[in-house]
Formats: C-alpha cells, structure tokens, sequence
C-alpha cells in the first residue's frame, strides 16, 4: 500500500473527485423530494384558500376537512391507490401526473446511488484482492473491468437521462416556464455520453510494442546467446526466443509482440543495450542478463502479458471518458480504482525486481547487481542531464552529438557530488516494471557501496565487456544513434520554432518553417482568412489582429453558423469582438486546427520568453 505521506495524495486526487459520481443522483434525490413536496404545499394552500371561501361549512367541519388534507397531501393520495381517495385524486387533475413523475425521479436516483455503492463496493474488493498475490490480481482486475463497465454504462445512461429531466423540471418549478434549447443542449450532451461510452467499450486499441532496435540472430552474437542460454540453464528456465540490440538505457525482457523495423517478434525477447554493455565488465552485463531472466523464470512476463491488453484497453477507456463531456464524474471514479490498481501492481513489480535482483545474484554476485546497478543508473541519469541541457538550449544545434557528449563527459559527471544525489533517487528506466530504489536493491542483495567505491566503479576502465562478442557492434550502436539524433535535433527545432518571438532573419526563417503563412478560401469568392506566426486576419475586418490581442478565444453558433469568436484587446486595455465565420470556409476544420496552433506557439514562447532572457 501507499505510505501514509503518500496517502492524502491519494485521497485528494483520486477518491474525492471519485465521489461527483455521486453528485447528479443526489441532485435529483433532493430536488425530486424538494418538487414533491412544493407540489403538496401549493395544494395544501389552494385547498386551505378553498375551504376559506366555503361559506356553508361550519368552523368545525373546516378544521376537519383541512386536518384531513394536511395529514393526506396530494403526492400521498396520487401515488396510493386507496380507493377512498379517488375523488380526491380525480380532483387534482394533472397534478397527478406531475407526481408520478418525481417519484419516478426519486427512485431513479435511488438505483442510480446504490448502483454507485455497489460500483464502489467491487472496486474496492477488487482492489484490496490485487495485493493478496498475482492470481488475485488478475482475476480482481478482470472482474473489476468487466463489472464496473457495466455499471459506468448504466450511469451514464441513467445520469444522462435524469439530466435531461432536470433541465426541463428545475426551470419550470422555479421560473414557471422551460427553456427548450436548454433541454435540447442537456438531451445532445447525453446522447453523445452514451455513445461515446458504447463505443469505449467495444473498442480494442493497439497493442503495437515497438521498439528501435536490430535483431541479433545467433550467428552475429554467438558467444551472447551462449551466455544468455547457460544463465538459463542455471535459472532453470527457457533462454529467450529473440535478442534484439538497441541504444535505450535499459536492459528488458518481454513475451509481448515486438514490432522491429517492419517484422513482429513473438515469444520470448531480450532488449540488450549496446551503449550500457560498453559500461559493464561482462561479470557486470551477466549480472544484468540473469535478472532479467529471473523475470521470465519468476513468471513476470506472462503475467504482464496477460495483464497488458486489458490494461490498454482500460486506459484507452478512461481517456474517452474524460474526453466525453458528461461522462467525467464516472472518468473520476474509474480513475480512482486504475489508481487503487497500479498501488497493488507497483507493490507487486518491485517486490518481483527484488526477487529477480536476488536469483542473480545466486547465479552470478551481489557485488556485480551492485555495481552493474550504479553504472547503468549513473549513466541513464547522465545521458537524461545531456539531452534534457541540449533541448533547453535556444540556439540551434549543428550536431546534436549525444553519443560523443555522453562519452566524453561521463568521467567529470562521476567525479562530482551530483551522480551520488542522481543515484540516491534513481529508479532505472524500464518500460514494464516499477524499480525499487538503488539503496532498497543493494541491501536486497547483501551489498553496500560506499560513495567512494560507486566513484571508483564508475571510473574504472572496462577490460572486457560483451559488446566485442557482437558482430558489427560498432555499425549497429552508429545506425541507431543517427537515427534518435536526427529525431531529437527536429524535435529541437520545432521547439525553437515555438520559443522564438522571433528577432532575426534566421530565427523567422526557422518559425516560418514549422508555422507557414496560410490562406484558406471561403466558399465564395471574396471571403478567406490569412495566418501567419504573428497575427490573422479575415476580409470582413478592417485590420489584422495580432495573437498578442487575443485575451480569449472561443466557438458558438448563431443562426446555424459556426463562428470562431475572439476577445481582442484594444487601446486601454477594452476588449472587442472579431469572429470569423467558420462556416463560409471551405476547410472550417483545418482553419480551426491552425489557429490553435499558432495562438498556442505565441503564448508558449510569451511564456519561455522570462525564462530565456533570465539564461
């Protein structure tokens, strides 16, 4: 479970906002007793006025025949069935009907609160069985899946409806009449809830695994897949089906399917980083191998397999609903049991990477899970310091050169005090399991190093490391960091293109490149809207409005048109009113896209722009 200084965290962003499931049924829990009650109170008063005016009853029989319509209000005698009060209930007409209706409404939200408690019953049992062992977990997560869909379904069918009849009922109780754009807005919002959830469920999203990488068949790394295999052998498991060599500052092991340049890998794989091999003595590296190994021994694999689809479709299930407008109370709560969820999975991952850190050190030492633990953190940590100070930069970059800046600068970052603050919060990259910490792992393994000694480690030369049992080791390492290079220094200069105001030829040129001048036509000849880095314009307005007038942004529709309408700051700061009529565009979607992209690149580079000038 969650520390206790965790545990508000928790509380405050999960299981409160869990509880607006519960806001709409309570709504109309109230406001249907509420009406119901008004309703009585007006009869009551009506008959009261009545009997005042009856001028043949005696004082006696008016008192008699009003304790008899206090003691039995209207809602009493229209929705009984005693047959005594037929006339009574012919008397009140439509009222009746009206009645009838809030009962319905307060049992509706009756349902609606238990079907909540009862939601909430089985996440939590669901939840508290994924920390008992793996078996609960998956089967408390599958049966948590499949019963609260069920029942987020039927709230938003449920909510959706008793919305609707507020929206007609609140206004026409308080006001005396309704609003019927008000009930068709709250009747398209429903209905888009509840298609938006139909489709959420039946939906199966990806489950492309890729990775970047080169396969290592056997005749390229015959002496690693030797190592690999008698590792096995001594772990009693099956060695991996795949080897593939990449540059990720980690090391894996999966039985998902892999997508490596174009093919799909199944079974068994093994990701081997060729960067981090160079920083391991091949004791090290073998350390490293046998604890991904005890994973596919310890059973990790297949359960995160088995997990894994129903995970994905989970989360694309919570992202369609936090995208569904009325569906985000029910976004909230499902959130709140993934989150009670991923509690028991962290718990139980970092309790298998203890458990696979102590099966190699059986097979190989504690002193090599160690030391390999340093350097493959110390140099994750470092590479994350080089790309995150080059990205930040605002000066365009000739050559990245992230290889030769981590190589070159590796030996200075070990020396200094900041790799042991790196280290002492370190959790080491992995795509599939949570990491305890680095002091947690090394006590696992009945070895402590001292500040000094994960220096000395650091610094040491590498005499013999498994990369030079790979053929071709060199080219591969090359091709795949060419790649993330050129990838990083385009992602650099959009970046640039969104940070810079700009201020000179090159810097407009670089903005330019990413935020062109457009045009888009109108329908009719005559009318088109003109955008660049800087500003908009439409042929119905005067002058252009620069993006640093905009003070907010927004659509509507009036007269069955689509409008973008802008707040523009003027003089003095008074704001006006420019819109252009999406409508009347031939591409209103692609007009809307790009003036949200270029309003969004001023205002991150307004933003940056303290920033920059402070560096």
């Amino acid at each position: 479970m969650a520390s206790a200084r965790n545990s508000p965290g928790f509380v405050r962003g999960y299981v409160l906002p869990a509880l607006l499931l519960f806001a709409l049924p309570l709504l109309g829990l109230w406001f249907s007793g509420h009406a119901s009650d008004r309703y009585d109170a007006d009869v009551l008063e009506a008959v009261k006025k009545q009997l005042d005016q009856d001028m043949s009853l005696s004082d006696a029989d008016r008192q008699e025949a009003f304790a008899f319509y206090r003691d039995v209000p209207a809602s009493a005698a229209c929705l009984g069935d005693d047959v005594e009060l037929t006339r009574y209930r012919n008397s009140l007409g439509d009222a009746c009907s009206d009645l009838k209706q809030f009962q319905w409404a307060h049992l509706a939200s009756w349902l609606l609160l238990a079907l909540g408690l009862a939601a909430t019953a089985v996440a939590l049992l669901c939840g508290l069985a994924a920390f008992i062992s793996r078996p609960f977990q998956y089967g408390g997560f599958l049966v948590g899946w499949h019963v609260l869909r069920v029942s987020s379904a039927l709230q938003v069918l449920g909510q959706g409806a008793l919305l609707v009849w507020l929206s007609y009922w609140m206004t026409a109780l308080w006001t005396q009449r309704y609003y019927p754009k008000l009930i068709l807005l709250m009747a398209g919002v429903a209905a888009i809830a509840v298609f938006v959830v139909v489709v959420a469920i039946f939906s199966r999203p990806s489950m492309d695994f890729e990775v970047e990488a080169e396969e290592l068949p056997e005749e390229r790394a015959p002496e690693l897949w030797a190592c690999v295999r008698g590792l096995c052998e001594r772990l009693k498991t099956s060695p991996p089906d795949h080897i593939l060599a990449g540059i990720d500052t980690n090391f894996f092991v999966t039985e998902h399917e892999v997508r490596v340049g174009g093919r799909v890998l199944s079974g068994r794989t093994l990701f081997v980083s060729v960067s981090l091999l160079r920083t391991l003595e091949r004791s090290e590296a073998e350390a490293v191998l046998a604890h991904e190994m005890g994973h596919l021994l310890g059973g990790d694999t297949g359960h995160g397999k088995r997990l894994a689809p129903m995970l994905s479709r989970f989360g694309h299930y919570l992202q369609t609903l936090h995208e569904g407008g009325m569906t985000q109370p029910i976004f909230y709560f499902m959130r709140a049991y993934r989150g009670l969820f991923e509690l028991s999975l962290g718990r139980s991952r970092r309790a298998s990477e203890l458990a696979a850190d102590r099966l190699a050190a059986g097979v190989t030492s504690g002193q090599d899970i160690a030391r390999s633990l340093v350097k493959v953190g110390a140099y994750a940590s470092f590479r994350a310091r080089v790309e995150e100070k080059l990205f930040a930069e605002d000066t365009r970059h000739h050559s990245v050169a992230i290889a030769q800046r981590v190589a070159h600068g590796f030996s200075e970052y070990a020396r200094s005090e900041a790799v042991h603050d790196d280290l002492q919060r370190a959790v080491t990259p992995h795509p599939f399991d949570s990491h305890p910490p680095l002091s947690a792992r090394m006590e696992n393994v009945g070895v402590h190093l001292k500040p000094a000694d994960m220096a000395q480690a650091l610094l040491e030369p590498v005499t013999s490391s498994w990369v030079d049992a790979i053929v071709d080791a060199e080219a591969i390492e090359a091709r795949l960091w060419a790649v993330y290079e050129e990838r990083f220094a385009q992602a650099h200069d959009l970046a640039l293109a969104c940070r810079y105001e700009p201020a000179t030829d090159e810097e407009r040129q670089l903005v330019e490149k990413h935020f062109p001048p457009r045009v888009f036509e109108g329908k009719e000849d005559g009318y088109e809207v003109r955008m660049d880095y800087a500003q908009v314009t439409c042929t119905e307005w005067e002058q252009p409005v620069l993006f640093d007038q905009v003070a907010t942004a927004s659509t509507a529709e009036r007269l069955f048109k689509q409008y973008l309408d802008l707040d523009v700051i003027g003089e003095g700061r008074f704001t006006s009113r420019r819109s252009i009529c999406l409508s009347k565009l031939q591409e209103p979607d692609a007009v809307l896209q790009a003036f949200q992209n270029y309003l969004g690149r001023h205002r991150y580079m307004k933003a940056h722009r303290p920033d920059s000038q402070a560096a």
